[in-house]
């Protein structure tokens, strides 16, 4: 039963990190001051969770990894930000959870693993659906170049988002013992310093982007916890789709419901298709 409180949970704060972007993309909130708000939240909590006492056993491996992974999550959320502009939020947080065929991918050829015939396919769904999340009809005869801006900014997405996480894959095969509260922490911090530079010159960051940056460093923090405590207490093949489904439905619900956005029937289309895809690629592999 705690494992289910567990997901439910990482379920519900993974969903806050999507409606908190969401609820950033305003003209009046400065994305860097945004994503420094959060990052510093980010890196404060885990300092509090205790990352300070190992974090100087990192070996250089995990420095380096926890590094470029810093700069992949703000390249991620910058991405993540031009996506939700450009296609809305149920179209971009349900690319960005498809984007799990990318590290199960990764792991048939980096790391030898085998695959059923169900994994296959739903690798092999979610590369055919990503045309129908455009907001707009690709015509490929007479091509609108709204249209192709527009779905670029989620294939960049897909792309950034499934690469970074398939670094995990990577610490978790060669570098198990790793204290995981310490490579966050490498992650956030370098994330955080990496965005500093971007706030040179700029007024100090008004109430919106304090009250959404602190509501996106706090969503963050707390859904990685509570996603590492449902993993500890539920199988992977149960953990990992309901995750991905369940944020998928709670943002689509939420930005049809309070934001108004529209989706073409082609989007549906999408959704569902990514949905079996994201079912398929993780039970798939148990």
């Amino acid at each position: 039963m705690s494992g289910m409180i567990y997901l439910a949970l990482a379920i519900l704060f993974s969903s806050g990190v999507a409606l908190s972007m969401k609820g950033g993309n305003r003209p009046t909130v400065n994305l860097w001051q945004f994503l420094a708000v959060n990052y510093v939240v980010c890196t404060a909590g885990l300092i509090a969770w205790g990352a300070w006492k190992t974090l100087g056993d990192n070996s250089m491996f995990i420095w380096l990894l926890g590094m470029f992974t810093g700069i992949m999550y703000v390249l991620c959320l910058w991405l993540f930000n031009k996506a939700i502009q450009a296609q809305g939020l149920a179209l971009s947080t349900t690319l960005m959870r498809l984007s799990a065929a990318v590290p199960t991918l990764g792991s048939l050829i980096f790391f030898s693993e085998t695959t059923g015939v169900f994994q296959a396919l739903g690798i092999l769904l979610a590369f055919l659906c990503l045309p129908l999340a455009s907001r707009e009809p690709l015509r490929f005869r007479h091509p609108e170049k709204t249209a192709f801006h527009g779905i670029l900014w989620g294939l960049l997405l897909f792309a950034a988002y499934g690469v970074t996480d398939f670094v995990f894959k990577i610490q978790a095969e060669l570098a198990p013992q790793a204290d995981p509260k310490a490579f966050m922490a490498t992650i956030f911090g370098t994330a955080l310093v990496f965005t500093l530079p971007r706030l040179k010159g700029l007024t100090p960051p008004g109430r919106a982007c304090l009250f959404w940056g602190t509501a996106l460093g706090t969503t963050n923090v707390l859904a990685t916890w509570f996603w590492i405590r449902a993993l500890s207490h539920l199988p992977g093949a149960i953990a990992y789709p309901t995750l991905g489904l369940g944020v998928i439905a709670v943002t689509t619900l939420i930005s049809l419901v309070f934001w108004k956005e529209t989706l073409r029937p082609a989007n549906y289309l999408f959704l569902a298709m990514a949905c079996v895809a994201i079912f398929l690629i993780n039970a798939g592999g148990a």
